[in-house]
């Protein structure tokens, strides 16, 4: 009966297609092209994204990011670099329209180093040096070698 089933065509097309399978396996494991071995980061994705990372929102100068103004209020901004300009647009959803809400030219903004702001940079900077004196003071009162008595002569 054992001669019968190892003759049988039957077992050997089985052996070859588990064979035949286990080969498809290790050509899907062990592929070379960057992805992950058996299951990719996202199936559309070339390469994986620590790789060959891509633009946020754009390139070439120009750059676009979605923007919320409000609530129910959504749009775009639109940031061109080599003319340093920024842009604003809402889109109007029942007109299917998007509308310019603001521009603005950014070179000079960059040019400003205190406005707006609290507490101011200088202030700060005069609580850090008063800091440093205070722990100067307290480090100095700490390591200072008691003064030596001297003997009375008689």
């Amino acid at each position: 009966m054992t001669e019968s089933r190892r003759k049988n065509p039957l077992v050997y097309a089985l052996y070859l297609n588990a064979a035949l399978l286990a080969a498809i396996l290790i050509v899907l494991i062990s592929r070379g092209n960057g992805m992950p071995s058996v299951i990719p980061v996202a199936w559309g994705q070339d390469k994986p994204a620590n790789l060959n990372p891509q633009p946020i929102a754009g390139g070439g100068g120009l750059f676009l990011m979605p923007a919320q103004f409000s609530p129910n209020t959504w749009g775009c901004y639109v940031m061109d670099i080599d003319t340093q300009t920024l842009c604003a647009y809402q889109f109007d959803g029942p007109g299917h329209t998007l509308h310019l809400m603001a521009a603005r030219n950014f070179k000079n903004d960059r040019r400003l180093s205190n406005f707006n702001t609290q507490p101011a940079p200088n202030e700060v900077a005069d609580w850090v040096k008063k800091e440093q004196e205070q722990l100067r003071g307290n480090a100095q009162n700490e390591t200072a070698p008691a003064s030596p008595e001297t003997p009375k002569s008689e």
